[in-house]
Parts: structure tokens; C-alpha cells; sequence
């Protein structure tokens, strides 16, 4: 049997052919009814996503159930690449079509061997779910999707990640997690991975390396695309220190029997152990000169948040800033009228709105951000600053080019009020 792909093997392209461990695996994907591509060999065609309907090792034989059916015009003994993951190795082999056996069930002869699929050139380090390591990614602008989770692995050549959440970026509503979002080879153009050891933020381009189901958890792999070689050179020497950091503090002292002993960290998938990834930073503290100054009085800007006490503190904060031209509202119902009021004349410079009036049930932060930019956006103001409670990552997925969020809690007065120094001065 040929080697798929063996240029890539690297010097590790030793087929497994045992029948035990082939029948293993196999079983295993059967039972956990995980999804995996199959792929018509030596074509340029798009992976099917199936799953292992039924197995009959006697005949030598399994059943695929596939998500689309194959040509019609497919012959028999048509050759098929199919991948998949069983905990963390990722396997390939090739399978032959036999023919069609219901709707959208096929059968296959079983892979006679396997192979360690995409051997890496780099070396990866895990990373367990409360080292706080982040990633958030974005496949294009709007409308597209945006992704977050945990990071698992990452190295020199890419990373794989968790996918806890995948949102529509026009409207911040959630898609479902699926592997078949995420077809091999499809691009991200803006993946940014947090608070990887003394490097807080990397930010790269992506590609799909693969995707696999690891029981309920969609894990997803990126090779990195076109990387700065700043950004490499960070990267590099966060990792150096992250291998530092793994053997120098997982290694005990040796027992008096002399048997090395090693602490082994276990993972617990709760959502409850993932700390919060840190927030955007804001923008750095504004050089206060009489320029900035006249144009924080003379900036019109609208607060929309409910009267309480909280509204109160961050308006004073303003004005002692110098934000002077400062009106209040309610709600957002109430920024249409009070602008066109015979009084008023033209539109506020910026309005500062809180997230959390357009907050409902378990709805996406990133939904509440879409609903205030379009309604500004249907009055015809441009610049707007979130105020939340805590700034979640996926607020930065897609974030319009005169939007930023804040928390409420202001802990450096200079930088929170510097942001708004930004949108009013265009900076």
C-alpha cells in the first residue's frame, strides 16, 4: 500500500499494521461516533465528513454514514484518504470504495495500515486550561466568523486550540461548534494568542490544519501563515522559557530509592477552571496640552447607561477630565429624540453606552456590541465607546474601527480617559 503523502513523513513513515491496533482505533471512532474527513485520493476535491456507521472486520469491511452524498458516477474501487485523531495522535490511511448501502452509508474496505498523519517539525508544549493561555482567531471581516478558547498545544510551526465559542461576526450570534467549519486549508486572517509565558499577546495570520472531535469538545489545529519575524523571534524564546518552566517545575526530588519521581498535572475540562483571559489594554494616557484640552470641552459626549450610582462616578470621572459637554440618558430608546430636540444641533461627538442594556439570558457580549453600533449607526454616529463589566475576549473580534470597550472599573484614570481621547481626536 503507498504512503499518503509521504514527503511529509520526515523519516517517520513506518506503517502501523498490526490488526489489533487498526481494529482499536477503528472501534474507537465508531463508539465515540466522531466525525473525520475522507477525501477522494490524488484529487483536488473537498473532504467528506463522516463517521463510522458499522463495522465488520470478519469481511473486511465498514460502514461510513457521510453529512453529503458521494457522485453518483463514482466507480467502485475509487481510492479514498481518510484522517482522524484518537487522543492525541492523528492517523491516516487509505480506504477503497465498494459502493452504496443506504442513504448516504457506504462501504469501504478497511484501511490494511496506518501512519502518523503530518509529522511536525517543531516541537509542541501542552498547555493545561487554568495557565490562562487564550486564543481568539477571525476567518474575515463582516460578515464571517470569529472563534475562542483555551489554547492546548502550541510551537514553532502552529497551535491547536479548544473551540469553545464561534460567532457570527455581522450580528455576534453563535454558531454550534462543528469540524465542519473548519476545512483544511481555510485562512484566518487575524489570530491573536494571550498570555503565552512573558509574551502577553502574538498576533499571526493562520491556516486549518485540522479539526477532530475529542468527545463533546471540538479541537481545532492551525499551522501559523506568514509570521513577522519579530513575532517569531517572541515566540521562540516564550516557548524556550515555557520548557524551562515545565521541566525545572514538574521535577521532585528523587526518593531515597533513587526513583526519579515527577508530579503529574491532570486537567479538568470544567469551564469554571478557565480564568479570565486579560483585556484589552486601553489606550495609552494622553499627553495633556492645551489642544487636548480645548477638545475635550468643546466634544459633545452622550452617556447611556441606567441612573445609578455607577453612572454617577464615571461621569464625574469626565467631567474632571475636562469632558464638560456631557448629557445623560437612560436608555438607548432615548438617544434619537434627544438628539433631534429643537435645541440640538447636530450629532454627539461619541457616546459612551453600557453593554449591559442589550444583554439577554446567555446572549454573546459580542451580539449586545452589534445591536448598539447599528442602532448609532442608524442615527448617523460613528464613535462609541462599550462599557462592561469585564472586557471578554470575543469583543475584540471584528471590533468597528471608532468602537472600543472598557470596563466599568477604571483602574488607571489616564489610559480609561485616553481612549476617548483617541475617538475624539481621531487618533
Amino acid at each position: 500500500m503507498a504512503r499518503p503523502r509521504s514527503e511529509r513523513s520526515e523519516g517517520r513513515d513506518v506503517p502501523i499494521e498490526e490488526p489489533g491496533l487498526v481494529q482499536t482505533v477503528l472501534r474507537r471512532l465508531f463508539e465515540t461516533e466522531a466525525e473525520f474527513p475522507i477525501k477522494v485520493e490524488g484529487t483536488s476535491t473537498l473532504p467528506y465528513s463522516s463517521r463510522i456507521q458499522g463495522l465488520a472486520f470478519e469481511q473486511g469491511r465498514f460502514t461510513l454514514k457521510l453529512v453529503r452524498p458521494l457522485p453518483h458516477e463514482l466507480m467502485a474501487g475509487a481510492v479514498f484518504r481518510l484522517v482522524f485523531a484518537v487522543d492525541d495522535r492523528r492517523l491516516e490511511g487509505l480506504i477503497t470504495f465498494v459502493g452504496r448501502e443506504g442513504y448516504l452509508q457506504y462501504g469501504f474496505q478497511l484501511p490494511p495500515c496506518l501512519f502518523h498523519a503530518d509529522r511536525r517539525r517543531h516541537k509542541r508544549f501542552p498547555f493545561r486550561p487554568r495557565e490562562n493561555a487564550y486564543v481568539i482567531a477571525q476567518d474575515s471581516g463582516i460578515p464571517g466568523l470569529g472563534l475562542a478558547g483555551p489554547l492546548v498545544n502550541i510551537g514553532l510551526g502552529g497551535f491547536a486550540m479548544r473551540v469553545d465559542r464561534v460567532l457570527k461576526l455581522d450580528d455576534g450570534m453563535r454558531v454550534p461548534p462543528n469540524t465542519a467549519l473548519f476545512e483544511r486549508g481555510k485562512g484566518f486572517n487575524r489570530v491573536r494568542v494571550q498570555d503565552l509565558p512573558r509574551l502577553r499577546l502574538l498576533e499571526t495570520r493562520g491556516l486549518t490544519a485540522h479539526a477532530w472531535e475529542r468527545g463533546s469538545e471540538v479541537i481545532l489545529g492551525m499551522s501559523f501563515n506568514g509570521m513577522e519575524a519579530d513575532a517569531e523571534t517572541a515566540l521562540a524564546q516564550a516557548l524556550d522559557l515555557r520548557e524551562r518552566i515545565y521541566h525545572v517545575g514538574l521535577q521532585l526530588p528523587r526518593p531515597e530509592d533513587d526513583t526519579p519521581v515527577v508530579r503529574t498535572l491532570g486537567s479538568r475540562p470544567e469551564e469554571a477552571d478557565f480564568l479570565e483571559p486579560a483585556p484589552a489594554e486601553p489606550a495609552p494616557a494622553s499627553e495633556v496640552t492645551p489642544l487636548l484640552m480645548l477638545q475635550r470641552r468643546s466634544a459633545w459626549v452622550l452617556m447611556v447607561m441606567p441612573d445609578t450610582p455607577l453612572r454617577t462616578g464615571l461621569a464625574d470621572l469626565l467631567r474632571r477630565s475636562g469632558y464638560h459637554r456631557l448629557d445623560l440618558v437612560d436608555g438607548l430608546g432615548q438617544v434619537g429624540p434627544f438628539c433631534q430636540a429643537e435645541t440640538r444641533a447636530g450629532l454627539p461627538h461619541l457616546v459612551v453606552a453600557d453593554l449591559a442594556m442589550t444583554r439577554t439570558g446567555d446572549a454573546e457580549p459580542l451580539a449586545g456590541v452589534r445591536i448598539i453600533e447599528h442602532q448609532l449607526a442608524e442615527l448617523g454616529i460613528a464613535s462609541a465607546v462599550i462599557l462592561c463589566e469585564t472586557v471578554d475576549p470575543t469583543l475584540l473580534l471584528a471590533q468597528a474601527e471608532r468602537t472600543r470597550c472598557l470596563a466599568y472599573e477604571v483602574g488607571d484614570e489616564g489610559r480609561w480617559i485616553g481612549t476617548l481621547d483617541g475617538l475624539i481626536t481621531g487618533g
